[in-house]
């Protein structure tokens, strides 16, 4: 197992979309690792200066364009920094399951050989599902290294950390690895994602298991704002996107001035697991256990008070949703033509905007109309007390309050098997 060849040139190109100039000091490595399964990668390191290395690994949606850009930054403010494309190595799709399809020892091994490059020590960085490679990898690697403090802790962006979708109306669970990471971490996140609204919860789960843990959460940033186009990108985006190697770079110093254990956390636990992807159906899902509707009391859009308690003999769907959510924003069509074709009064569409402010939602109206029952969970507060993990969310509350159908994800919501559920729980009284 070598290093088989390494290839150096200078950069001398401007980063015009990062508005950070380029140095002659930023070098290319391309490196070859023959990996224990048999299989070859080509790693892409960008070297300049002595701080901690910076692995990056591969979440779901792969290694872009995008992450060569960051890499340089990175460079250019003293890191050393790999790109390990594990997607196009195996020849693995990019999707939900793609991130435990890959053979794990391989992946201990490149955590080894940045580990034995580094002068001072590697952070691991990864995003989204590839949190729990990145997590479970240097678990392994500390039980096979005891003693030795090569790995300096995590920088996980929109960590996906769960052991599956969460249930409905349910809190989330955790993988294993999450209770058993004694390494430091530093969650980074955007106030507009999915997951911000419970990092301060997964940080507690990750310290509970003896991790010391940071958070960051971007202020008016929407997620992904580091690898999406730059035409859709806000003010606040752009800046963040300029911003984002320094950000990294104070989030590894920070990891680097923290105390690096030198063995791994004990567990009983299986920490290799992953989370597996489950199916999508196609329409609203009956629970088998009904649910008492938590309570929900807002403003809505107007500013007239709601109380779901005194809707109690109509039947109301309740969906949680963003304007930064896509799936979110793609079946508000649907749900406007689901109000139409029930027509019945006794029938309501309440939908509850997570996180966001007026002025936000005001600007967004502009674009895309909504014309149904708009409520304002500006402190996300509501969404918390109602477990609210996935965007969008949908209930269906039967006239007595109680949940009985649910759906975590998008739907065209105007479906014949949709209709006909409502219109099923319409006829009971």
């Amino acid at each position: 197992m070598s290093l088989l060849h390494s290839r150096f040139w200078l950069f001398s190109l401007l980063i015009a979309c990062t508005g950070i100039a380029h140095t002659a000091g930023v070098r290319l490595d391309t490196l070859d690792l023959d990996l224990p399964s048999g299989q070859e990668i080509q790693i892409r390191r960008f070297a300049n200066g002595d701080k901690p290395l910076l692995l990056w690994l591969p979440s779901e949606r792969g290694i872009r364009g995008s992450h060569e850009i960051h890499a340089r930054a990175l460079a250019e403010l003293g890191h050393e920094v790999w790109l390990a494309d594990l997607h196009e190595a195996y020849f693995i799709p990019t999707d939900r399951s793609s991130i435990g399809k890959f053979p794990l020892e391989d992946v201990i091994f490149i955590v080894d050989a940045a580990a034995k490059a580094a002068t001072a020590g590697i952070i691991l960085v990864s995003s989204q599902r590839g949190a729990q490679l990145a997590l479970i990898a240097a678990r392994e690697w500390q039980l096979r290294h005891p003693g030795q403090t090569g790995i300096k802790g995590a920088l996980l962006m929109h960590a996906y950390l769960y052991d599956a979708r969460p249930g409905i109306g349910k809190r989330a669970t955790y993988l294993p690895i999450v209770a058993a990471t004694s390494l430091p971490v530093y969650l980074l996140d955007t106030e507009y994602s999915t997951k911000s609204a419970h990092i301060r919860e997964l940080a507690g789960a990750l310290a509970d298991g003896g991790s010391q843990v940071y958070t960051q959460v971007l202020k008016g940033v929407q997620g992904g704002f580091f690898a999406r186009d730059e035409n859709e990108l806000s003010k606040a985006d752009r800046e963040a996107r300029q911003n984002f190697a320094r950000t990294l770079s104070r989030a590894a110093g920070r990891l680097e001035m923290t105390s690096t254990p030198r063995y791994a956390a004990d567990s009983d636990l299986e920490t290799t697991l992953f989370t597996s992807s489950g199916q999508r159906m196609p329409s609203l899902q009956r629970l088998d256990e009904p649910l008492p509707s938590p309570a929900l009391a807002l403003r809505d859009y107007e500013g007239a008070e709601y109380n779901l308690e005194a809707g109690h003999g109509r039947v109301r769907l309740i969906n949680f949703w963003a304007s930064w959510c896509k799936p979110c924003v793609e079946e508000i069509p649907s749900l406007h033509r689901l109000e139409a074709s029930i027509g019945n009064p006794a029938f309501e569409i309440v939908t509850v905007n997570v996180g966001e402010t007026r002025e936000r939602i005001s600007r967004f109206m502009e674009r895309v109309p909504i014309e149904l029952a708009l409520l304002m969970d500006v402190d996300s507060r509501v969404a918390r007390d109602w477990n609210i993990y996935i965007y969008p969310s949908s209930y269906l509350v039967d006239r007595q309050g109680i949940i009985r159908y649910a759906y975590l994800g998008a739907l065209e919501w105007d479906s014949p098997e949709n209709i006909a559920i409502i219109q099923s729980l319409l006829t009971q009284r």
